[in-house]
């Protein structure tokens, strides 16, 4: 991952998606404020994982902007893309590190988002990150993840989805059309809220447990 390709991200992704890539991060918004209203955001953390190049905690701290928030990537270009980008957003850093060993204590998480993120993993690896969010999230926190549809999600799509990882680099793209997430939910702690539909785009709401 060089420099040049965390320039080009956001541009290749909002031209791969016509033009609706950060209308469909929004989309993970709405979970957020459910689990945030009428509590003080001075108070409350979120981690945003595989954060990129930041453009969805950009969002968060525009409806949030005394929330304290972190990024983590693994990739440090991506990092330092993302903090020169809301560097003026305070209560704001980020983390280079791997998904699968999150750097933050248990149970010290408000929420935890995922954006385009889960796809990109393999499945040993996307129940390992599933179980490292549910850590650190504190009891009752929330877990959004927003990603692509699955199958059976709109049928008029199957076809879109099943050539999407033969056109693209995406080897692990169609074990994540088929993933369980509402069975992976409740072997990580986790409750299954519920997923909507946007675009091509899913967000799937987890709550962690009440001890």
């Amino acid at each position: 991952m060089t420099e040049d390709s965390a320039e080009r991200y956001d541009t290749q992704v909002e031209v791969l998606l016509n033009g609706t890539a950060n209308a469909m991060r929004r989309q993970a918004i709405p979970p957020l404020y459910e689990t945030f209203a009428g509590r003080d955001q001075r108070k409350l953390r979120l981690l945003d994982v595989g954060c990129g190049t930041g453009r969805f905690l950009d969002f968060v701290k525009q409806a949030w902007p005394r929330l304290s928030v972190v990024g983590l990537d693994m990739s440090d270009v991506y990092v330092q893309h993302a903090k020169r980008h809301l560097m003026s957003r305070p209560r704001t850093r980020f983390i280079v590190g791997k998904a699968e060993a999150i750097p933050l204590p248990d149970n010290s998480q408000d929420a935890v988002t995922s954006i385009f993120f889960f796809h990109e993993l393999p499945p040993k690896i996307r129940r390992i990150v599933l179980s490292e969010c549910s850590r650190v999230l504190k009891p009752g926190g929330r877990l959004v993840i927003l990603d692509s549809l699955q199958q059976g999600d709109r049928p008029d799509y199957e076809g879109l989805l099943e050539l999407f990882p033969q056109n693209y680099h995406e080897p692990y793209y169609s074990s994540y059309l088929r993933e369980d997430f509402p069975t992976l939910a409740s072997a990580n702690d986790l409750t299954f809220v519920g997923s909507n539909i946007a675009f091509i785009s899913k967000v799937i709401v987890l709550d962690k447990k009440q001890s």
